[in-house]
C-alpha cells in the first residue's frame, strides 16, 4: 500500500510541475553557476537517444533524453578527455526543465553529476553556445590563472549574490548593471577578499580586430599548458591561444603586433 502511494505521489507532483512548467529563479551570474555546477566543459553532441517512459506516457513525463558529447575542451568534473565522449541526460519534457540539444553544435554546459556518476542538465543550469559570449567570459571560462572562473572559485569567491560584501549581485533582477556584471566582471580574490574585477588582459584581447568564432582542440592543448603557470606575464602567449587558426598564423607572422 505505501509504496503504492509513493508511486501516486510522483506522478502527481510531476503532473503538477508539468501543469505549471518549468521556472528558474533570477539571471544568475555565470561565475556562481561555474562554481556550484559538478561538471563544466565545451562539447559538441553527436548523438541524442529517446529513453521512452510508459506506453501511456505521451507527455514525456518520464522519458529521458541521452545526448552524446564529444569533449572540445573540460573545465572541472570530466574524467573523458579531449575527443572523447560523455553523455549528459535531461528530462524528456520540456514543462519539467528537460532541454533540447542540435546534434552536430556545440554548447558549453555547467550541469549536475548523481552519485551514480550520471551527468544531468535542465533549463535552469547553464547551457551557452560559444559566439553568445562576451571576451570576458570566454577568457573567464576557459583559462585557469588568477583571471578566470575556476582558480576564484577554488579562491572561495562563490558567494556572488545580494548579500555578498565584495560582489554583491541581484539574480533576481535583469536590469543593464545585472547584465553588464554578468558578462564583463569577474569576482576575484585580492587582498584576502574577493571583490568585482575586469581583467586587463581581455581588455585588450577585447580591443584587438579578429575575435575567435570557436576554439579549436590544438589551441585547448596550448590554453591548458600556458595559462596554468602564466597569467600576467604571458600576454604574447594568450593573445595567440585566443585567436583563431588562421589569425593565429597571421599574428605570429607579424611577429605578435
Amino acid at each position: 500500500m505505501f509504496r503504492k502511494v509513493l508511486l501516486l505521489c510522483i506522478v502527481l507532483t510531476w503532473m503538477t510541475d508539468d501543469v505549471h512548467g518549468c521556472s528558474c529563479f533570477g539571471f544568475q551570474h555565470p561565475q556562481s553557476q561555474f562554481c556550484s555546477a559538478d561538471y563544466v566543459f565545451y562539447g559538441k553532441v553527436i548523438k541524442e537517444t529517446l529513453i521512452p517512459g510508459p506506453p501511456d506516457d505521451t507527455a514525456n513525463n518520464f522519458a529521458i533524453w541521452k545526448y552524446t558529447f564529444s569533449i572540445i575542451f573540460k573545465m572541472k568534473g570530466v574524467t573523458q578527455g579531449v575527443g572523447q565522449e560523455v553523455v549528459v541526460e535531461t528530462r524528456g519534457n520540456g514543462a519539467l526543465c528537460g532541454v533540447r540539444f542540435t546534434v552536430g553544435k556545440s554548447y558549453i554546459l555547467m550541469g549536475r553529476t548523481g552519485s551514480d556518476g550520471k551527468k544531468s542538465i535542465g533549463l535552469c543550469n547553464y547551457i551557452r553556445q560559444l559566439s553568445s559570449l562576451s571576451p570576458y567570459q570566454t577568457f573567464y571560462m576557459f583559462t585557469r590563472g588568477v583571471n578566470s572562473y575556476n582558480l576564484n572559485c577554488r579562491r572561495r569567491c562563490n558567494k556572488i549574490d545580494q548579500d555578498s560584501r565584495g560582489c554583491k549581485y541581484e539574480a533576481g533582477k535583469n536590469d543593464k548593471l545585472t547584465i553588464c556584471l554578468a558578462r564583463n566582471a569577474l569576482c576575484k580574490r585580492e587582498r584576502r577578499r574577493c571583490r568585482w574585477t575586469r581583467s586587463r588582459l581581455v581588455l585588450m584581447y577585447s580591443s584587438m580586430p579578429s575575435k575567435p568564432s570557436q576554439i579549436d582542440i590544438g589551441i585547448q592543448y596550448e590554453a591548458k599548458t600556458l595559462l596554468k603557470d602564466h597569467d600576467s606575464d604571458g600576454v604574447l602567449d594568450l593573445k595567440i591561444i585566443l585567436l583563431g587558426e588562421r589569425e593565429r598564423a597571421h599574428y605570429i607572422a607579424k611577429g605578435g603586433r
